[in-house]
């Protein structure tokens, strides 16, 4: 289950390498639920957990920069994750439809290792902005308005 509060945080002070990690961590555990939802044969969960999987997809896709002959080779990727999952929800076969997610999540397992390497890599740049972010107070739309998010670590006010 994601745990919206801590990848709010995250998502506010990440790095645009943290933000990807983050972005192929939720996609990833869509389809564990979309996986989950399969093994217990409830389609209709299944089906929107695919769904939420596309989702993450496009934002990953709407990211690049297409100038970049990496962005262009993810593009591809991400391409054929896409139908994969659409094969996933079209093709009819229930049952035989989760080898498509199977593939389409052992594929962002591994890019998600490279990014997570990555992220992990010493650079100014990313260390300058870690230090200057902190999350003070926040508003998050939300099904019915307005949601107040204030870390509990002490910093409960707004930044001056």
């Amino acid at each position: 289950m994601i745990n919206k509060e801590d990848y709010t945080l995250r998502i506010a002070n990440a790095t645009p390498v943290q933000l990807v990690v983050i972005n192929y961590e939720l996609l990833l555990a869509f389809v564990d639920e979309a996986l989950t939802a399969h093994s217990v044969n409830d389609k209709a969960e299944y089906y929107k957990k695919i769904g939420k999987t596309k989702e993450a997809i496009t934002q990953l896709i709407e990211g690049l920069d297409l100038d970049n002959e990496v962005a262009q080779n993810l593009y591809q990727l991400y391409q054929y994750a896409w139908e994969r999952l659409n094969k996933a929800l079209f093709t009819g076969d229930f049952v035989g439809s989760a080898n498509a997610v199977i593939e389409v999540q052992q594929m962002f397992a591994t890019l998600l290792e490279g990014w997570q390497q990555i992220e992990n890599t010493p650079d100014d740049r990313i260390a300058e902005h870690q230090a200057d972010s902190k999350v003070y107070a926040g508003l998050t739309y939300g099904k019915d308005g307005l949601n107040e998010y204030i870390p509990q670590d002490g910093n409960e006010g707004f930044k001056a």
